[in-house]
């Protein structure tokens, strides 16, 4: 599964709960999505990763 895609399914799911807590019925998910995701996300690695990649993963580096 592509994390991505696992990321956009959890954010649909806490949309509604993050519009009611900022009092925005209205906010759209893209709004959400960068705001929650893609800008927090660069925040939190540079602050946690010191430069390394999120997740450690022991490969050969076979693709398929």
């Amino acid at each position: 599964i592509e994390w991505r895609a696992l990321t956009v399914a959890l954010i649909d799911e806490l949309a509604p709960r993050v519009r009611a807590r900022l009092a925005a019925p209205a906010l759209p998910l893209a709004c959400i999505l960068e705001g929650g995701t893609w800008a927090a996300g660069r925040e939190l690695a540079a602050k946690l990763r010191a430069g390394n990649p999120p997740l450690s993963i022991d490969s050969d580096g076979t693709v398929f």
